[in-house]
């Protein structure tokens, strides 16, 4: 069922007992996103890298006690930090990689974020016990755009921006704070598309296995059943007519709103696709084909792009 769906990141880096004993980011489990931030923070960081308490609650206070850059307002990003969320309704918190900043949004890399929690399960780190929420991207790597007036209401305001960590040493800035000035750029292009749209993911998986030259149309989202035939490529208008690696387009002209997705297996009955949210985060979803002709959210079927060219 296609529906607008509310980002719910609701990811426990850590819930744990007062007074938690001393360890390093290592004893952290596969999947979290406290143990993937850490790593690919210390991947650029200076020397002595991730130096603090991984058994606190939050990070921010610690890394700059421990002698880092922190920044608390949003715009403050740098490649390669580490942004930090608090839940205030519970102990714990989330956390990502700044991979770019851009000059409306940033766009970050985590793990064990999602729109659902699938499971928990304990684990200790020097005899403590912790307990972590696994989402559907337990233990995956994936890429979510915020914009900067939106890093505070994650999750419906549910979890709460606490600062960046820089991997800047803070004596290292004192010295030179110019050298670490950030100038946010512009969002790149992918084929005449930003490159940081939903759609644009789904694009780039259709040239994984589309003939060369690729998807080579041009033009809006909404028209891309159209152009792409005029380009060459073959299209579907009946939702039984799906193949495996084309794209499938639903569209509302009348509100400019159309939503992509890529077909990953076709069943007797219906289709598996992948797509992202307004936001990049991505889901797979099935659908029958009977429910792929029903409008949801007034989003129309509008057809699919096959990888294959007009013969």
């Amino acid at each position: 069922m296609l529906r607008k769906i509310v980002l719910l990141t609701l990811i426990y880096m850590i819930i744990l007992s007062a007074g938690a004993s001393a360890s390093v980011w290592q004893d952290l489990p596969d999947g979290i996103c406290s143990r993937y931030a850490a790593q690919e923070f210390n991947k650029i960081a200076p020397s002595p890298g991730f130096n603090w308490n991984i058994s606190h609650l939050t990070w921010v206070d610690p890394a700059k006690w421990g002698g880092w850059v922190v920044k608390t307002d949003p715009k403050d990003a740098m490649v390669g930090a580490i942004v930090e969320w608090e839940v205030p309704s519970a102990p714990g918190g989330h956390v990502a990689i700044v991979r770019m900043v851009l000059t409306d949004k940033i766009i970050v890399e985590e793990q064990n974020s999602g729109t659902q929690i699938v499971s928990s399960f304990l684990f200790w780190i020097d005899g403590t016990k912790y307990r972590a929420e696994k989402t559907e991207n337990w233990g995956k790597a994936t890429i979510t755009a915020i914009k900067y007036d939106e890093i505070d209401k994650r999750g419906g305001g549910k979890l709460k921006f606490h600062g960046y960590i820089w991997p800047v040493r803070q004596a290292d800035f004192d010295k030179d704070p110019a050298k670490y000035s950030v100038t946010p750029v512009e969002e790149p292009y992918y084929k005449g598309y930003r490159e940081y749209h939903p759609a644009v993911f789904m694009l780039k998986e259709f040239d994984k296995v589309a003939p060369a030259p690729g998807a080579n149309w041009k033009g809006s989202t909404l028209a891309w059943i159209d152009n792409a035939n005029k380009a060459g490529w073959v299209t579907k208008l009946s939702p039984s007519e799906a193949m495996s690696g084309a794209l499938m387009v639903w569209a509302d002209n009348m509100k400019n709103l159309v939503k992509v997705g890529i077909v990953r297996e076709v069943r007797p009955d219906g289709v598996v696709f992948d797509s992202r949210y307004s936001n990049l985060l991505p889901y797979t979803m099935t659908l029958s084909f009977e429910e792929i002709k029903q409008a949801k959210d007034g989003l129309a079927f509008s057809g699919y792009i096959w990888p294959v060219r007009i013969q």
